[in-house]
């Protein structure tokens, strides 16, 4: 046959009904007779069952679900991989989507890998929305939030207040006076919100502190313009960004707009990329444990699906790379 050969191509090619051939696949019971009128189509016509579809239809399919806001981040790749080998060492296979950022596309995926039952699923969150809180108490599958706060949910987050006073008490001691801050859109709880205040509280404890907020996109680019703009009619002496991400874009315009780093304007960021030891100076930054997170996350899904109890929250630790990007 020209087209693919499906089970009721093969029901009507054995003179028997599409729900017995589905036991036959499915090893229900089928008479001797019938089941060799039923693998004698199967070696004429060269059938082969999709495995995927039969497997993930089932309960204990060993599939999971992982939606990522997208593949280009050195954050999400990073925890990807460490969780990919933690759930494959475990016998879990992982079904990973992007989304791209587009928070529509990763609700409607949270239903998509419900529809196709797989065992539990793990969210590498941007924003929790009454959706995601809805999905969890509609539907009760296992479902992990990693990055974002989920408060009738699991979540596995950064320690993000300790980070902020880490860096907020660093600017204090470097006696750095007129601050620009570099932030996003407080949709993004995590980032938007906990890290900057953090972040704030810490600087607001000296009177003498002037700081000003922008807010970009995560990119490189976005920031590069909006610092360039900026640099036209001020001089900060320190930029602190909320990613290291956008702290290269805040060094590419400092440098385009021939100011010195550490010198004239100070830079520090959050991520803890390997580029930032690479720069020159090196990029004083906070590096969360990632690949801690990507293993935990791993364990956690794979106890929730076994009924075990974890914690509601679990945080991930972080270490300060005190380097030389601050006077």
């Amino acid at each position: 046959m020209s087209k693919k050969l499906t089970i009721l191509d093969i029901a009507k090619f054995s003179g028997v009904g599409k729900s017995t051939v589905s036991r036959f696949f499915n090893n229900g019971y089928v008479s001797e007779e019938v089941r060799e009128k039923i693998q004698k189509v199967i070696v004429e016509h060269g059938y082969a069952p999709n495995l995927f579809a039969r497997g993930i239809k089932t309960k204990n399919n060993k599939f999971i679900g992982v939606i990522v806001p997208c593949f280009d981040s050195t954050t999400t790749s990073t925890i990807l991989m460490n969780l990919d080998t933690k759930l494959r060492e475990k016998g879990y296979i992982p079904l990973i989507i992007n989304t791209n950022h587009n928070i529509e596309l990763e609700k409607a995926n949270l239903d998509n890998l419900w529809r196709l039952n797989v065992e539990g699923i793990i969210v590498l969150a941007t924003q929790i929305t009454p959706e995601h809180k809805n999905f969890i108490k509609r539907t009760q599958l296992p479902t992990l939030f990693v990055g974002q706060l989920c408060s009738n949910g699991y979540s596995i987050i950064n320690n993000e207040v300790e980070a902020g006073k880490k860096i907020g008490n660093k600017i204090l001691k470097a006696n750095l006076k007129k601050i620009l801050y570099i932030g996003v859109d407080e949709k993004d709880i995590t980032v938007g919100i906990t890290r900057r205040e953090a972040i704030f509280k810490i600087l607001k404890k000296s009177s003498d502190i002037e700081l000003t907020e922008i807010k970009s996109d995560f990119s490189l680019e976005k920031t590069e313009i909006l610092v360039d703009e900026y640099l036209k009619n001020n001089t900060p002496d320190c930029i602190i960004s909320a990613t290291d991400n956008m702290a290269f874009g805040a060094i590419k315009a400092i440098q385009k707009n021939k100011f010195k780093i550490p010198e004239d304007i100070s830079v520090s960021g959050f991520g803890g990329y390997r580029i930032s030891d690479m720069i020159t100076p090196r990029l004083t930054t906070i590096k969360f444990n990632n690949e801690r997170a990507g293993i935990l996350a791993g364990e956690s899904i794979i106890k929730l699906i076994n009924g075990e109890d974890i914690p509601k929250i679990q945080k991930i630790d972080f270490e300060f790379l005190d380097r030389e990007s601050i006077k």
